[in-house]
């Protein structure tokens, strides 16, 4: 996205409102300096400085990428090879014994011995630093249960190097799978063009479309053109060694094609459209799962606060350890054990976006530092540090997932336009700048297919292009398109199958996305309920304590006001991770953290109300 004239005249027109929100929040802070009105003006503090940080960085930072800088002087340096102790050496060639499968499985680009060589160097490692440490810990504490750490050194030789590449196997799978119905597609149309497995693998290295596949491609050159193998057989050892059943499938498909005489494209075209299935079925359970998920989610977070907070009735000081267990451990410990568990149901997209961790800290550090300072209770400086700080860090990466997002938007319709242009005998270069003349699209797929004409108008061939797009969808979309156009292929038979491939994805994703309103909904409003609990049941217990009734005995009215300020900080904390959780799900990223600052600021300005206007209304309940 563009930075110009006009971005730098809106951010400066907003200067003068955002320094005003600024200094109604320092007035607040300053007539009066209870809680719950330095709450009210953190918010105020924490969005104006975060909106003026990171809106300056952010613009200061764009107009730094549109500047050209000559490359700097290259320094060379020797590289000397690594000594290995021989000892060592040894028990790595003892391991390394018979575990070449499992190496390739796992994708790593080391020999066996060298990869068992360096977990036997940190075994050697460990085992220096455990020795001394267990028998020193033992002598302290007067126990041998410390000479357990003596089987660490064992554990890093013998066990973690099986669970590391376990687990590399296992992410490589994952990523290979989330990438195949894609790479399907681009088969399909490569093949029909008479370009072979090989040849089009070849094509994707060092181009960053595929970065998983591309692995693999790098793998069959150097069987090819180092090893010496033929080509089928190279596919072939590619797939038995593979951890992916989806893509052994597919090799061993094709091999069994190539040789039987088959029709290579029709196979591509059936296999993208199996895997295309598959994925809008990952999508749908996808939905289904999240959903449960959210639902879940919500009802603890309603309801251990809300026995922990009971807990007062009868302990006040047993309850006020256990809410800020709640708050600094048991929260956070759910909220990132449910961001995972979201994360490894979706289907990965190739998307990446990055924020602002120096925006984001150096807002939040600002505005906590001048709450703080005013003698405010905790939760202000929290509030203000996160509203601040989530949005200077996802300032930029909201723009990117706005941009990303509109561009998918277009791409079904641009796929149908490229289809009826081909029908009518147009080349990919002409089709591209008539389409970016008539400009029909979302202002940012516009914009980069205005470059991309722009591009070809000076000799440049498609798949040299860079198209800075935003969604990795539509750079792989713009990559099929150019080696399509490389290749002389593309009829308009396998354009139509692309454009039904494109429209049944977006309209899976989009379908995905807007089942995750309800989950969204629930994080928003999960927080400020929860402030409206905390309220009852403390003015509850106010009534309680007021009207001496204690129930037999068994229940204490001595509730210090400590547990309140500590259960609204609770209420803050639950808000920055269910803000969390429904933006991965929503958006399948947790940078765009945008809605952390909401849910604060809603959590913060229930509580504000509740404890400001309250009052009145409890004053009227009979007691």
């Amino acid at each position: 996205m563009k930075v110009g004239l006009g971005s730098w005249r809106l951010y400066f027109a907003s200067v003068v409102p955002l320094f005003a929100m600024i200094y109604l929040g320092l007035l607040l802070m300053h007539l009066g300096r209870t809680g719950y009105v330095g709450l009210a003006s953190a918010t105020l503090i924490g969005s104006g400085v975060g909106l003026l940080i990171g809106g300056f960085f952010y613009y200061y930072d764009e107009m730094k990428k549109g500047q050209v800088r000559l490359p700097a002087r290259p320094r060379i340096t020797r590289v000397r090879p690594t000594r290995r102790n021989r000892r060592l050496d040894s028990v790595a060639a003892l391991l390394a014994r018979n575990t070449s499968t499992d190496i390739l499985r796992a994708g790593v680009n080391l020999t066996p011995h060298a990869f068992y060589y360096r977990w036997v160097t940190y075994g050697a490692w460990s085992f220096a630093v455990a020795v001394p440490l267990s028998f020193a810990l033992a002598f302290l504490l007067k126990t041998p249960l410390a000479l357990v750490l003596l089987m660490v050194p064992i554990f890093v030789v013998f066990v973690a190097p099986t669970f590391s590449l376990k687990s590399t196997a296992g992410d490589r799978r994952r990523a290979i799978d989330d990438e195949l119905p894609f790479f399907a597609l681009y088969m399909s149309t490569m093949a029909d063009a008479g370009v072979s497995l090989y040849d089009a693998l070849r094509r994707l290295i060092g181009r960053g479309v595929f970065r998983n596949i591309e692995r693999d491609a790098v793998y069959l050159q150097r069987a090819v053109e180092f090893i010496g193998q033929d080509q089928l057989s190279a596919v072939d050892m590619l797939a038995k060694e593979h951890p992916s059943k989806s893509m052994r499938d597919l090799l061993y498909g094709y091999s069994s094609e190539l040789r039987s005489g088959g029709n290579i494209s029709g196979y591509f075209t059936d296999r993208a459209e199996s895997l295309l299935r598959w994925l809008e079925f990952r999508f749908q359970k996808y939905g289904d799962s999240v959903s449960d998920l959210g639902e879940m989610m919500t009802a603890m977070f309603f309801i251990m606060p809300t026995l922990v907070i009971a807990s007062a009735f009868i302990s006040p000081a047993a309850s006020i350890t256990l809410v800020w267990m709640m708050t600094v451990l048991v929260i956070p410990v759910m909220g990132v054990v449910i961001i995972f568990m979201i994360r490894s149901a979706q289907p990965k997209m190739g998307d990446t976006y990055e924020g602002n961790a120096r925006n984001g800290i150096i807002a939040a550090a600002v505005s906590g530092a001048i709450t703080a300072f005013l003698h405010v209770p905790l939760w202000t400086p929290v509030a203000a540090g996160l509203i601040a700080g989530s949005l200077a860090f996802s300032l930029p990466v909201y723009v990117q997932k706005r941009a990303a997002d509109n561009e998918e938007r277009s791409l079904e319709g641009f796929v149908r336009d490229v289809t009826e242009y081909r029908k009518s005998g147009y080349g990919m270069a002409r089709t591209i700048g008539r389409l970016a003349a008539e400009g029909r699209y979302t202002k940012e797929f516009t914009s980069m297919l205005k470059g991309v004409a722009v591009s070809l108008s000076l000799g440049s061939r498609l798949s040299e292009v860079n198209t800075k797009a935003a969604s990795w969808v539509t750079r792989e979309l713009f990559f099929l398109l150019g080696e399509v156009d490389d290749s002389g292929g593309g009829s308009p038979k396998e354009l139509e199958a692309v454009h039904e491939f494109v429209e049944k994805f977006t309209n899976a994703k989009a379908m995905v996305r807007s089942r995750m309103k309800v989950y969204e909904l629930l994080a928003m409003a999960t927080p400020p309920g929860l402030a409206v609990l905390i309220f009852v049941m403390s003015t509850f217990m106010k009534m309680l304590g007021s009207g001496g009734a204690a129930l037999g005995g068994i229940i204490s009215t001595s509730i210090p006001p400590s547990l309140f300020s500590a259960a609204y900080m609770m209420a803050i904390v639950s808000a920055v991770f269910m803000s969390l959780s429904a933006g991965v799900a929503s958006d399948f990223t947790v940078k765009n953290a945008w809605r952390v600052s909401l849910a604060v600021l809603m959590a913060a300005l229930t509580i504000f109300v509740l404890t400001t206007f309250g009052g009145a209304i409890t004053g009227l309940l009979p007691l």
